[in-house]
């Protein structure tokens, strides 16, 4: 896939870190959609800490965020609330063509199903408030979060649908980590954060259901590994083995050798996508995913799992003791994945605004960035 003439773009994720936190999600994404947009021929620069440039892919390189030049770029892209609060604390709010990713979209403190309180509710409110205010358009990743900005936005901020991407070469299998558990052919794998103290009332609900889920699958003779990252201080690990954080390199071999992967909702009016599902069915592995995630019709579409209803635990168990008896396969669906669900899908969803913002500056120019061309 190529775009002609190709764009400068400068991709701001949401943490302050130096290096790439290949098991944070955020990190995961801004990567990879970095790596789309430069096989589509634009040059993607990620600002971040420490003083030298690094190429991270092919047409992809981090740059020191002191001093950095943001008028040398078409297009300016922050990812999420704590992107854009990053671009306009080191000066680069009042880029012209500044564009906006957003997962979760908050409204009034009262919204049904949106799990932010108090002052973080406060804060994500100020920053999308400033962002209707300063940006060219917002990409969000689903109808109802969509529908909640224009709600209390309005129309005059253009808006792109973006879901999640999921990765089309992942490596190949390599082993199974279950054996060493002793849980081969009997695993089944929730993969993913379960949030931290900013957002305790969603880490304790979810704590409960994996808790529930794992003593459900335990009686028949099932086991719920879990990976990721968030307080787990009220999980019993009787019921649920925590195997903690693992690359998303790693996580494939955990997709493959599982029965099945867990998805929960927040409440019954979510608003946000689970990226789970997507690598869930890249893979092929059924997701067992409770009613109200958003994007949980992918379960129905391709027939690879079941939806259940919100917080009914035994009904997801015995989903997974029937996928254990039965061993069904689906390996079509992965390639139907790949060929959806993309991240060179997704950041081709971008081209119409890309190519606006090429039009605006007068066309095509030489290295303009901070430091040396390309």
């Amino acid at each position: 896939m190529s775009a002609e003439p190709g764009a400068r773009i400068a991709m701001m994720h949401k943490l302050g870190r130096a290096e790439f936190d290949m098991v944070a999600m955020c990190c995961i994404r801004t990567l990879r959609m970095a790596e789309s947009l430069a096989r589509m021929g634009h040059r993607v620069d990620i600002p971040g800490l420490g003083p030298e440039i690094e190429l991270l892919a092919p047409g992809v390189r981090r740059v020191p965020i002191e001093g950095l030049a943001w008028s040398s770029y078409d297009l300016v892209k922050a990812e999420f609330h704590g992107g854009f609060d990053r671009v306009v604390a080191h000066g680069g709010g009042d880029h012209p063509f500044l564009v906006v990713k957003l997962g979760s979209v908050v409204g009034p403190k009262d919204t049904p199903g949106v799990y932010f309180f108090g002052d973080v509710w406060a804060a994500l409110d100020a920053t999308q408030h400033e962002i209707a205010r300063r940006a060219r358009s917002v990409a969000i990743l689903t109808q109802p979060s969509i529908d909640l900005w224009q709600q209390v936005h309005g129309t005059n901020t253009p808006v792109l649908s973006v879901p999640t991407g999921v990765d089309a070469v992942i490596p190949p299998r390599r082993v199974d980590p279950y054996a060493a558990l002793g849980l081969s052919g009997r695993a089944v794998l929730f993969a993913g954060n379960i949030y931290d103290d900013q957002q305790r009332e969603v880490n304790l609900v979810w704590q409960d259901r994996l808790n529930r889920l794992g003593r459900a699958l335990r009686r028949r003779g099932l086991t719920l590994v879990a990976m990721g990252r968030g307080s787990i201080d009220q999980l019993d690990h009787e019921a649920v083995h925590h195997v903690g954080t693992v690359p998303v390199d790693e996580t494939w071999d955990w997709q493959r050798g599982a029965l099945a992967g867990v998805v929960l909702a927040h409440g019954p009016g979510q608003h946000n996508e689970s990226s789970k599902i997507y690598y869930y069915l890249r893979t092929g592995l059924p997701v067992l995913c409770e009613r109200p995630v958003p994007n949980a019709d992918l379960v129905s579409v391709t027939g690879c799992g079941a939806l259940v209803e919100l917080d009914d635990m035994e009904a997801m168990a015995a989903v997974a003791e029937d996928l254990a008896v039965r061993r069904p396969r689906f390996d079509d669906v992965a390639e139907a994945t790949v060929r959806d669900h993309s991240w060179d899908e997704r950041a081709a969803r971008y081209t119409g605004l890309i190519a606006e913002a090429i039009a605006e500056r007068g066309g095509p120019r030489a290295d303009r960035a901070t430091g040396a061309g390309r």
